[in-house]
């Protein structure tokens, strides 16, 4: 049995990454900001995606990025609508086994914050960290070591679920056992870093209980 289930947000808890991607296209081309060379920002952090849009200018940089979220201020994502089938049973039936669990995104802390309390889940997870308050964010480990750190547990004794190369190799590198979520058609990600490779999210119960 294991102590503990760390979860990442985007790709694993809930299925964001296109309508965070629809978001930045749009703004981007209200902006006449040329997207056409940037790289694929599936399961990577703001630093990554705002350097690619501003690499020199950070006040520029900055400015855009506090323009972007008063652009969406007033349509908030639809996280409810988006979730990943069997969050809440999921973690209830983590908690009634006693397995902590923990939420380690690459997302800023308001995202975060807001995520749990669209799906009224912060009853369920013991501690959510952001990579955004770490030294550094994925693929580093940090994020995860830090949620460790928090739920009181070592590496060993923690299971991880991921869904992206980066996500997966920052959980990886953390030292825990790694799972894998299926990605949504149309999508192709080398997942390879993976130890077990999900059906779904409900697979992580029987896995952390030792059952399977």
């Amino acid at each position: 049995m294991y102590e503990a289930v760390i979860f990442d947000k985007d790709g694993v808890l809930v299925n964001s990454e296109p309508e965070l991607d629809r978001r930045r296209r749009a703004f981007f081309a209200e902006e006449g900001i040329d997207d056409s060379g940037f790289p694929d920002f599936y399961g990577s952090n703001n630093k990554v995606v705002w350097g690619c849009v501003e690499p020199h200018d950070e006040a520029r940089r900055a400015r855009l990025y506090e323009k972007f979220r008063r652009r969406f201020a007033a349509d908030p994502m639809p996280y409810a609508e988006l979730a990943t089938p069997g969050v809440r049973e999921t973690l209830e039936a983590l908690r009634r086994s006693g397995v902590k669990t923990g939420l380690a995104s690459a997302s800023p802390r308001w995202v975060i914050d807001g995520f749990v309390a669209a799906l009224g889940i912060s009853e369920l997870l013991d501690v959510t960290v952001s990579g955004e308050e770490c030294a550094a964010s994925k693929p580093a480990p940090d994020v995860y070591l830090r949620t460790m750190e928090l739920l009181g547990v070592e590496p060993g004794q923690v299971l991880i679920v991921e869904d992206s190369p980066i996500g997966l190799l920052a959980a990886h590198r953390a030292g825990a056992r790694v799972c894998a979520m299926p990605l949504p058609d149309g999508v192709s990600l080398d997942q390879s870093l993976a130890d077990v490779h999900l059906s779904g999210l409900a697979d992580v119960v029987p896995l952390a209980l030792g059952d399977a």
